[in-house]
């Protein structure tokens, strides 16, 4: 069975370039990258009638796509239920990515040694159209694995990283991008309506910093700020998670914020 959870974004992105633009745009690549994505909210195995479902494909077209990508590596294939998981070779690719990037190697060290004295969980994240993408993710003893593994894609209203990566927007581009994704609660106190989150990525643009608090999962609260490179152009943000009951705001504020803009200040001129 396919679960879709608050998170998640159909498998054909919203930010895919439009192929009447392009001449070089190779469309049965992107048709066959629909089917890699079809996995993105799959909460277990995925058959081929669902897959066909997912990506606005024919069946007998989406066949030839997973045969393929089984073929490649990219693809398990259950021979007893004869439905499909995502293979090892994906997660090679991001290990490609992550080993080469300079922005990751840049800042690792730096993000290692906060986690190393605040305790608690580190995330540098860029933003994806309107979403968020998580590059790096540190965790603490709290997380769950789904909280520990880097590339998770979420909206990027609704956390502290996200909301800091929206700052680098003016406000009409703020706006589109909430719509893109129109907001959904995680929580009961999850932040859902248009204008509240304008005024809180206003907030976090005047103050260079943005605090959430159970807003993504109940009892978590949240501090980010953003990274810049030696132009003072925004790259990233860098962000910490930590539970409610041992951080409340305030301290939030007062401890840990500071330790983010000395962390990005540190990479920004390292």
């Amino acid at each position: 069975m396919t679960t879709r959870t608050p998170e998640s974004t159909p498998a054909s992105s919203t930010d895919a370039p439009d192929p009447a633009d392009d001449p070089l745009f190779v469309a049965s690549l992107e048709k066959g990258m629909r089917v890699l994505e079809a996995f993105r909210d799959a909460a277990d195995s995925l058959g081929l009638t669902e897959i066909a479902a997912l990506t606005g494909l024919g069946k007998s077209a989406a066949q030839r796509f997973v045969h393929t990508w089984e073929r490649l590596g990219y693809l398990a294939k259950d021979a007893a239920t004869r439905r499909y998981r995502l293979g090892p070779r994906v997660v090679e690719l991001g290990y490609f990515f992550l080993r080469t990037d300079r922005l990751v190697s840049m800042a690792a060290p730096h993000l290692v040694a906060l986690r190393d004295r605040c305790g608690l969980a580190v995330h540098m994240s860029v933003l994806a159209g309107s979403d968020m993408i998580y590059l790096l993710r540190l965790p603490s003893r709290q997380l769950t694995l789904a909280e520990m593994l880097p590339g998770r894609r979420m909206p990027a209203w609704c956390n502290s990283g996200g909301r800091m990566l929206l700052t680098q927007l003016d406000d009409d581009a703020v706006r589109q991008a909430i719509q893109r994704t129109p907001p959904r609660a995680f929580t009961p106190r999850t932040v859902v309506e248009p204008g509240a989150l304008l005024n809180l990525v206003r907030q976090a643009r005047g103050d260079g910093y943005a605090l959430t608090e159970d807003q993504v999962l109940q009892n978590q609260v949240g501090a980010a700020v953003l990274l810049r490179d030696a132009r003072d152009v925004p790259l990233a943000a860098i962000s910490v998670s930590a539970p409610r009951h041992d951080y409340a705001l305030d301290r939030l504020q007062r401890e840990i914020v500071p330790q983010l803009f000395r962390t990005a200040h540190a990479i920004q001129h390292g």
